[in-house]
């Protein structure tokens, strides 16, 4: 996992009312957003999730090169070209994180199953179950026990 700069073409659309982002080094690498900022978060998230798709499925070789964002020709005087950063390991762990917090924080602290299930003096089929992702907690109790995992490292 690496981190990335390419250039990206931000249009505004009258008629939609939407900022249309594209990526001029990756044909089908395009979001939008109704604000600059929204646009920007929309850009940086697509071009996250693209490159790790990329990445996780070792297609390494299909990343394209950036190209100089003096090189970018614009189709309307409008277009503003900037530059849009990505960092796929830090972008990973936000995904895991979001995806699964007890496993996220689990993993971090260096604890397996058994030792965590410990730790919280719970059944150990019930924190399996966390950590697979087949059953979740009361979001009050996921924090304890994130909190619990925290105090414990």
């Amino acid at each position: 996992m690496a981190k990335y700069v390419y250039p990206a073409i931000f249009s505004w659309n009258e008629e939609d009312s939407v900022y249309y982002v594209s990526f001029p080094d990756a044909a089908n690498w395009f979001t939008d957003g109704e604000t600059v900022e929204e646009a920007m978060e929309n850009a940086t998230d697509v071009l996250n999730l693209m490159l790790l798709h990329l990445e996780e499925t070792h297609r390494e070789a299909d990343i394209p090169t950036p190209s100089r964002i003096n090189d970018i020709q614009k189709t309307d005087a409008r277009d503003v070209v900037t530059l849009v950063a990505a960092d796929t390991a830090a972008y990973a762990e936000q995904l895991a994180m979001q995806e699964n917090p007890i496993r996220h924080a689990r993993e971090k602290a260096g604890l397996n199953i058994k030792q965590l299930a410990n730790l919280l003096g719970a059944p150990y089929r019930t924190v399996q179950d966390w950590n697979a992702g087949k059953q979740f907690p009361p979001k009050w109790v996921e924090q304890l026990v994130i909190d619990k995992i925290h105090a414990a490292i």
